[in-house]
């Protein structure tokens, strides 16, 4: 039963229904917003790895000496500004790289090349164009790889990514509001009969429009907040699970939602303006269809 002064019942259909249209929207935009945080962090977290280090790679040739050439690139390594540690590989680690792309049948006869894993000073990092200078002089043969180029294409990718979730916000937030124009006039016609007893008792349009804007405010807020408890508990259980599972995004996830590494929590604000923007939305949009039928 509707308490008195509501022109529009709670339990009306065209609210019923709009509530529920509007709380799948706000859930599809808390799957979108999440969805460029996650790339974004996960993009961050994968290029600062890669930055962070390079690879210094010696071909194997029978006429070289394989442990001289590495004592050779190690000194020239150690001596280099922006070093902080270098660690020569192993055979092995060299077979397990490409052990994935051409099997593991036959490795012992090829002539792997051995690599130098380097870390460098994020802040300070080394003149890579003189330092590969240094190490050909040492070793003709030595290539140095910076990862550059993964690198680039990773930040290209989460470009991308990002524009097409900011274009499923646009068009979810087009479609919210199709959902309140079409919702505010089903609920005008449903109570057009109490309008026009409250136009009789001498009830102006800016009271009828404020009674009737007060009750979309509300059913934006409760879809908003049912969208987004719905999209926080799907990024909950991809944390959760990423837990046990050793899976790059589902790790980024629980870092980036609920289990911050570093007690980053600044991206959950982002979510928070979901149901903002759907109260926004719904009032924005009723009032202006309002008017226009008042």
């Amino acid at each position: 039963m509707a308490k008195p002064g509501d022109i529009i019942p709670r339990a009306a259909a065209p609210l019923r229904t709009l509530v529920s249209v509007m709380a799948v929207m706000c859930f599809l935009a808390v799957l979108a917003v999440g969805a460029m945080l996650l790339i974004n962090r996960a993009v961050a977290q994968w290029a600062s790895g890669l930055s962070s280090e390079v690879t210094v790679q010696v071909p194997q040739l029978s006429t070289r000496d394989m442990d001289a050439d590495l004592q050779a690139l190690t000194k020239v390594l150690e001596q280099t500004k922006g070093v902080k540690a270098v660690t020569i590989l192993d055979r092995a680690a060299g077979e397990k790289l490409v052990a994935p792309w051409i099997g593991e049948d036959g490795l012992d006869l090829l002539p792997i090349p051995r690599l130098i894993r380097v870390v460098v000073d994020d802040k300070v990092q080394p003149d890579f164009v003189a330092l590969e200078k240094d190490l050909q002089t040492a070793v003709t043969t030595a290539r140095l790889d910076t990862h550059r180029r993964w690198e680039s294409e990773l930040r290209r990718m989460a470009s991308t990514l990002t524009l097409l979730s900011s274009l499923v916000l646009v068009l979810i937030s087009i479609s919210a509001v199709a959902m309140v124009i079409f919702a505010s006039r089903a609920v005008l016609e449903a109570n057009r009969n109490v309008v026009e007893v409250l136009h009789i008792a001498g009830a102006d349009d800016g009271f009828i429009a404020g009674e009737i804007n007060r009750r979309f405010i509300a059913t934006g807020f409760l879809a908003g907040v049912i969208g987004l408890a719905g999209g926080l508990l799907t990024f909950l259980a991809l944390g959760y699970w990423g837990v046990t599972e050793n899976n790059g995004v589902a790790s980024a996830a629980r870092g980036l939602f609920f289990l911050p590494q570093e007690g980053d929590w600044r991206s959950l604000s982002w979510f928070l303006l979901v149901p903002m923007v759907a109260t926004v939305l719904a009032l924005i949009t009723s009032r202006l269809t309002l008017k226009r039928m008042l």
